[in-house]
C-alpha cells in the first residue's frame, strides 16, 4: 500500500506518445490530467485477454482495468514492449506471438505508473500453442536462390532500408476496427510455410500469399502511413504500411506502385497492382504483418476489436 501520498485525483483529457527510450523499445503513452483533491491509493489491476492459449503467429487483444487512474501502462516480456492506451482506468493493447516463438507457458508483465508516480505491476500468463506449418517446394529463377555477386550490394541496401522501418519510433494507432482484405482473392492458409526454393531451404514464409490475376488492384486494409514504397530485389514491388501502435503490414511482388513513402492512405485506397516481381512463381500478393516486431498472421487482422483510434491526425 502507498504511505501518505499527497491527495490528488485525475480527470484524463488526452494522451500523447512519448519518444522511445532506445532501439527496439516501444514509446510510452502519457496522459494529460486535471488534478483535484482526493487520495492516491494502490490500484487493483485486472487483465483480460482475447485468448490465454494463442497459437504461434497469433494476435491477442489485451485489456487492463484499474480501480485507480493510471498515467502509464506497458506490456513487456523483457524483449519487447507494447504501450497500452485508454482513459487511465481501462486500457488496451495488442500483443503479437511471433510465428517462430517457442511453445509453452509465457509470462508477460503489465507495468503501470499511477498519477502520483507510484509503480505497480501484475502478470498476464499465456500458453503458446504449436502450429503445424506447411512445407512448400517452389521453382524460381536461380538468381533468386543464389544471387549473382553484382546484386549483393543491392540486397544489403534493401535489408537496411527495411530494418530502418522496423526500428523507427512507433506512431499513434490509426486503425479502429477489423481490417479488410487488400485484394479480392480466396483465403489461403500458407502463413509460416517452410520453403524450399529449387530444392534449397530458405527463410520461412512470414505472410500469406493471396492468388489474384496480374494487375488486380491492391488496396489499403485500414488507415496508415506509407513507410516504404519501392522496388526491392527479393520482394519486387514493395509497399510497407505503418498503422501506428507498432503495427505494420507488407505488400510484395507488385507489378506497379501507386503510392510513395510518406503518403497517408485510408481503407480502400489503392496501393498498387498484383504482379510477379522479385522472387515469385507467378502473379499473387504476399501480405504480411508485424506487431511490435513479432511476425504475425495478417489474417488475424480481419477480426481485430473495435477500439477508438488514438491518433489525433485523422
Amino acid at each position: 500500500m502507498l504511505a501518505h501520498r499527497r491527495p490528488v485525483t485525475a480527470i484524463f483529457v488526452g494522451a500523447v506518445l512519448a519518444a522511445a527510450r532506445g532501439p527496439g523499445q516501444a514509446p510510452s503513452l502519457r496522459f494529460t490530467a486535471v488534478v483535484t483533491d482526493s487520495s492516491c491509493n494502490a490500484p487493483v489491476l485486472k487483465v483480460e485477454a482475447s485468448s490465454s492459449t494463442p497459437r504461434q503467429g497469433g494476435i491477442v487483444a489485451v485489456t487492463l482495468t484499474s480501480s485507480e487512474p493510471l498515467a502509464r501502462a506497458t506490456l513487456s516480456d523483457g524483449k519487447r514492449e507494447a504501450p497500452m492506451e485508454g482513459d487511465g482506468r481501462t486500457l488496451h493493447a495488442l500483443w503479437g506471438i511471433d510465428f517462430e516463438s517457442a511453445v509453452g507457458t509465457r509470462r508477460v508483465r503489465v507495468e503501470t505508473t499511477g498519477i502520483c508516480g507510484d509503480a505497480h505491476q501484475t502478470t498476464w500468463n499465456l500458453k503458446v500453442g504449436a502450429v503445424r506449418f506447411p512445407e512448400q517446394k517452389l521453382t524460381v529463377d536461380p538468381a533468386y536462390v543464389e544471387p549473382p555477386p553484382a546484386e549483393l550490394d543491392r540486397i544489403r541496401e534493401d535489408k537496411e532500408k527495411v530494418a530502418r522501418v522496423w526500428s523507427a519510433a512507433s506512431t499513434a494507432r490509426r486503425w479502429d476496427g477489423p481490417f479488410v482484405l487488400p485484394v479480392e482473392a480466396p483465403l489461403r492458409e500458407n502463413f509460416g510455410a517452410r520453403r524450399l526454393f529449387n530444392g534449397k531451404p530458405r527463410s520461412r514464409h512470414d505472410g500469406v500469399d493471396l492468388a489474384a490475376g496480374s494487375g488486380a488492384p491492391v488496396t489499403a486494409p485500414a488507415e496508415a502511413a506509407v513507410a516504404l514504397a519501392e522496388e526491392l530485389y527479393f520482394s519486387g514491388g514493395t509497399v510497407i504500411l505503418d498503422h501506428g501502435g507498432g503495427l505494420f503490414t507488407t505488400y510484395f511482388h507488385l507489378s506497379r506502385i501507386d503510392v510513395k513513402t510518406g503518403d497517408r492512405v485510408g481503407a480502400g485506397n489503392r496501393l498498387g497492382a498484383v504482379g510477379a516481381t522479385g522472387r515469385a512463381t507467378g502473379p499473387h500478393l504476399h501480405w504480411g504483418a508485424r506487431l511490435n516486431r513479432a511476425r504475425v498472421n495478417p489474417l488475424d487482422l480481419l477480426t481485430l476489436p473495435r477500439w477508438t483510434a488514438a491518433s489525433s491526425e485523422r
